[in-house]
């Protein structure tokens, strides 16, 4: 709680009072986690530690009061990061499934929100690399997938410019959401 009220300081109280709610859905969908998402011999990298937890603040902790002060914007980068960090991990659709429930019954009983208004995009991504300019990168919502698809193949494009071996890959949106 500490660590987010230093980051959150500069934002609007609004913001601000989503701590203990983005504390409370956080620990509750790792420890659920921790409960139905066993590894098994097929899963073995279904393990949650306390590093998951860092890692979803460590995100949400990177939003910018210039660009993100509005509650919305606080929630759809918690659900973001939610997917990044334990999401990430899920191979079958079940357990994407599982998963999409744990954020949802979040958002509704937790956040207080619609989910539907949440998830109004076809896709939730947060990056800060729309820009190449690094002193101006802020970590924010990404809106325009084919912008991000063309940003992320420019980026490729610069790799197989430099490097001798070139990685010859076709960058799609399912990929480029897992660059984010």
């Amino acid at each position: 709680r500490t660590i987010c009220e230093f980051f959150y300081q500069s934002f609007d109280e609004g913001v601000r009072e989503l701590i203990p709610q983005a504390i409370t859905s956080t620990l509750r969908v790792f420890k659920q986690s921790l409960q139905d998402l066993l590894p098994t011999p097929a899963k073995c990298h279904y393990l949650f530690n306390l590093r998951d937890i860092w890692r979803v603040f460590l995100g949400v902790c990177s939003l910018n009061s210039k660009k993100a002060n509005d509650p919305g914007v606080v929630v759809r980068c918690w659900c973001h990061e939610i997917h990044r960090v334990f999401g990430d991990r899920l191979t079958d659709q079940a357990d994407l499934q599982w998963m999409r429930k744990q954020i949802e019954g979040c958002l509704n009983e937790v956040f207080d929100v619609d989910s539907k208004a949440v998830y109004s995009r076809d896709r939730l991504i947060f990056g800060s690399f729309m820009t190449q300019e690094v002193e101006n990168r802020f970590y924010e919502e990404v809106t325009e997938m084919q912008e991000m698809k063309e940003k992320i193949e420019e980026y490729l494009d610069d790799y197989n410019n430099v490097f001798p071996i070139s990685m010859p890959l076709v960058m799609f949106l399912d990929a480029c959401e897992h660059c984010a």
